[in-house]
């Protein structure tokens, strides 16, 4: 299996994003808003992530987490690494922190493997990335370069959320119509693997419409309908590092 349709599209996606992420930061009535910078550092601050410790940025972009890891380590750098499918992407992180390329933290990857031994990283975060992977094999590969007793905060988009939500619906089409790879997640099914193989869920947020990420509105009981996810997942001792079975498709049942 290849991935080559996610480089060619995140070389070309990068200006848009950081533009994106710019306006979000700008304006909290910026159109059809991602989350800004604040939610990602609420969320990246639940990993509770150690000067000492190692950490995977997996789909860094253009360094976005970067700073904010920086600051909640007071300072330090040596345990960041950071991982994209995009050598465009990796380059304007180079370009934005030197120190990273120089220290030889930055590592293209072809999307799916994380070329890394078993037990690497205390903490990985994979923030706005997995809807764009091919799932069942990168949950197991994160989970494998994850210690054991390490953390892992995942998000995702639910392939069954509300038919009258329209902002989803566009956007959804849109990602069609423009070939973003685009996958959505059977979230039941994740969970249900996920407790399957032994991993504990420490939180699970849950947002039910398209733009309650980005204000941070969130339910913590699963419900049966909604749109977007988070999960602070802990690799246990007794962890089971086997395959998972299919839990994600291109289109949503939303859409269908």
């Amino acid at each position: 299996m290849e991935n080559t349709n996610n480089k060619d599209f995140w070389n070309d996606y990068v200006t848009y994003w950081e533009n994106k992420v710019g306006e979000a930061n700008q304006s909290a009535q910026a159109k059809d808003r991602t989350g800004d910078d604040s939610l990602l550092e609420n969320y990246f601050l639940k990993l509770g992530v150690l000067p000492e410790e190692r950490f995977l940025d997996y789909g860094c972009g253009f360094g976005r987490c970067y700073p904010i890891y920086r600051k909640g380590v007071n300072g330090e750098a040596d345990g960041y690494y950071g991982m994209d499918v995009s050598s465009v992407s990796l380059a304007r992180c180079a370009e934005n922190y030197p120190e990273l390329k120089a220290a030889g933290r930055l590592i293209e990857s072809d999307g799916m493997s994380v070329p890394f031994e078993d037990n690497s990283f205390d903490k990985i975060l994979c923030w706005g990335v997995f809807d764009a992977c091919f799932q069942e094999i990168v949950i197991e590969e994160l989970m494998r370069a994850l210690k054991v007793g390490g953390r892992l905060l995942l998000t995702g988009k639910n392939d069954n959320y509300y038919k009258d939500d329209e902002a989803a619906l566009t956007a959804e089409a849109n990602a069609y119509r423009k070939k973003h790879p685009n996958y959505f997640t059977d979230v039941h099914s994740l969970t249900g693997q996920l407790l399957e193989h032994n991993a504990k869920l420490l939180e699970t947020d849950y947002f039910l419409r398209r733009g309650d990420f980005a204000r941070n509105e969130a339910v913590r009981e699963m419900p049966e309908v909604f749109y977007e996810w988070a999960y602070l997942i802990e690799k246990t001792v007794a962890y089971k590092g086997s395959a998972y079975r299919k839990f994600s498709g291109e289109r949503s049942k939303a859409s269908k």
